[in-house]
């Protein structure tokens, strides 16, 4: 059936291809300049992938009513973002369908995922001010990546030359919420540039247990060849009925650490790019809140990740490659103390054609822990029927190993599996994309055929880590953003089915069947800004519904800076709504406040 699905609507996009061809030809314009994308091993214009990707810059990112970067991330019609509360405090994350283990985060190309658990990924010392862009990378990237980027990747680009500058923004609204940044850009000498922020996010909350304490700092340090980079968030928060309705005063607090430093040399004419991070995270549980001694769970990680890629180019083609090399420990009351290595290498190869873009990625993998060696690859076509047009094409192979909480966690309701295999998926996607200078459009058809899966499946009365058979996964998207004068509308839907063998009682496997985004952004006379994004959501086994976020501001410009005053709102059609089973999200939440930027 789902095979047949596929087919069907391959040739409905094939018979819609004529409208496509009559649409370009009504509105020929000039095209817009194309955005390059770094997620790929070879940096290409976004007119040249052949894959499905999706970008939001940080001018959107300004006008979107949003305080956290999980929060930006529901504004793209890609991301399945399944919160436990509000401004970040822990989201779960998915891409076409995948579970969330299955998604892999980068910070400038470089993997920050919690290898404890992919409850954590989202634990991220960056705020929304700092990003220059977010790309999302749709379908297997493990011939780039590794383990980790079986949905996808999400890659987020922080700013690199700005100007000086003090940034201040306060804001306060219901639920006692409360929020403070403060940012400051410097030069320091030559081009080299210093910059400093610190955020705080604090509420009472809106239901019993659901008040939180957030706080992240960074400091970072940009030249023409290095950047430097160090940050931390310490989040506490009330856990109501996170992982189980049975005890609704639960309460953790989760702190993470992060250093990233990358280079960049030539020599003769091969570029090189090392980069080495360190991730290190701590996790903090308690049961019930009122009892500690009751039930509590303590966990540290830490990842130390180093790359050596190189690009170079040898007659017309592009050639990127190199090595890398990991390790990840946990120490844990309930896992226990584990650690294991990584060594990976890999190629990607960019033949230049006039109308073909085509790229071939490679990669070898091995693990220790018995995890074995894995081999993934990744070859992918955009061909170019006008300058305005592309057809594209994708297909590949990608795995993830177990995390150590699926391999040794021991609570009296979920049991680890140490005998747990990697899972492994082929993903194939075809799909048209215009790009013209008043509008762009695309539609893409996908299908993933997932192996050993794993998944928590109830076993009498408890939950057990185990490799389902199979989960195949069909999907379809559509795009469609329209600009004129000073505003903007979006249009995105996606839609996803998934099929599994054996059918099982299993936790993750509600997916989001249906998404439907409507996102207008606008700059009206007398500097005043406004969006409003309407989104529609259908979970597989939750009744559907609408979500209505707006947000309104007012510019004062002068002399060395700028003020503005803003007033936001999410939820406004006071949906009744739970991203996660059992744990309620607020109704309708309003607040306001001022920021202020000194140049």
């Amino acid at each position: 059936m789902i095979a047949y699905t596929y087919v069907k609507t391959f040739f409905i996009i094939l018979w819609l291809t004529p409208f496509f061809f009559w649409l370009t030809n009504v509105y020929a314009q000039i095209s817009l300049p194309p955005i390059v994308v770094t997620a790929s091993r070879l940096p290409q214009p976004s007119t040249e992938i052949g894959r499905e990707i999706e970008i939001i810059e940080a001018e959107e990112i300004r006008q979107l009513p949003v305080h956290s970067v999980d929060e930006l991330l529901e504004y793209f019609s890609s991301i399945d973002v399944r919160n436990r509360g509000i401004s970040g405090i822990q989201s779960d994350f998915s891409l076409r369908g995948s579970s969330f283990e299955q998604v892999l985060f980068l910070i400038n190309g470089m993997p920050i995922n919690d290898p404890q658990t992919g409850h954590h990924h989202g634990d991220i010392p960056i705020t929304l001010s700092e990003i220059d862009r977010i790309e999302v990378v749709l379908g297997g990237a493990s011939a780039l990546y590794g383990h980790g980027g079986f949905g996808g990747v999400i890659n987020i680009i922080t700013k690199k030359q700005t100007k000086p500058k003090i940034k201040v923004k306060y804001a306060h609204g219901e639920y006692d919420y409360n929020l403070e940044k403060i940012g400051l850009t410097t030069p320091t000498w030559q081009d080299n540039q210093l910059s400093l922020n610190w955020e705080r996010q604090l509420s009472n909350g809106y239901h019993i247990n659901t008040d939180f304490d957030t706080k992240l700092g960074n400091l970072s340090f940009n030249s023409k060849n290095w950047q430097i980079f160090m940050g931390f968030s310490d989040k506490r928060f009330g856990a109501n009925s996170f992982y189980t309705p049975k005890y609704p005063w639960q309460w953790e607090r989760t702190q993470t650490q992060l250093f990233l430093t990358k280079t960049k040399f030539q020599i003769g004419n091969i570029h090189f790019q090392p980069a080495f991070i360190y991730r290190r995270h701590d996790d903090h549980f308690f049961l019930d809140r009122n009892n500690p001694d009751f039930y509590q769970n303590h966990h540290h990680t830490h990842v130390y990740n180093f790359r050596l890629p190189f690009n170079k180019q040898i007659a017309n083609i592009k050639i990127a490659g190199g090595t890398e090399f990991s390790r990840e420990d946990i120490k844990s009351n309930s896992l226990g103390s584990h650690f294991r290595w990584h060594e990976g290498i890999f190629l990607s190869l960019s033949p230049a054609l006039e109308k073909i873009n085509t790229n071939l990625d490679l990669r070898l993998d091995h693990y220790s822990e018995d995890l074995g060696t894995e081999f993934s690859h990744n070859l992918s076509f955009a061909y170019k029927l006008r300058p305005d047009l592309k057809l594209r094409w994708a297909t590949g192979r990608s795995f993830r190993i177990p995390s150590f909480t699926e391999l040794y966690y021991q609570s009296p309701a979920n049991i680890g599996n140490p005998a747990l295999r990697a899972e492994h998926a082929w993903h194939l996607e075809s799909g048209i994309d215009i790009f013209k200078s008043k509008w762009q459009a695309g539609v893409t058809i996908f299908y993933r055929w997932g192996r050993d899966i794993i998944d928590w499946v109830m076993k009498e009365g408890f939950w057990q880590a185990e490799n389902l058979t199979r989960v195949n996964t069909f999907g379809l998207s559509l795009n469609f953003t329209i600009w004129w004068d000073k505003h903007s509308l979006r249009f995105d839907y996606t839609y996803l089915n998934q099929s599994s063998n054996p059918q099982v009682y299993a936790k993750y496997l509600n997916y989001l069947r249906h998404k439907t985004d409507f996102i207008f952004l606008s700059h009206w006379p007398g500097k005043v800004d406004t969006s409003l994004v309407l989104s529609y959501q259908k979970r597989l086994d939750q009744t559907a519904y609408p979500l209505l976020d707006i947000k309104i501001k007012k510019i004062f410009n002068y002399s060395h800076g700028k003020c503005s005053i803003f007033i936001e709102g999410k939820n406004l059609l006071d949906a009744d709504y739970e991203d996660i089973g059992g744990v309620p999200m607020p109704d309708v939440w309003i607040w306001g406040g001022i920021e202020i930027e000194i140049f």
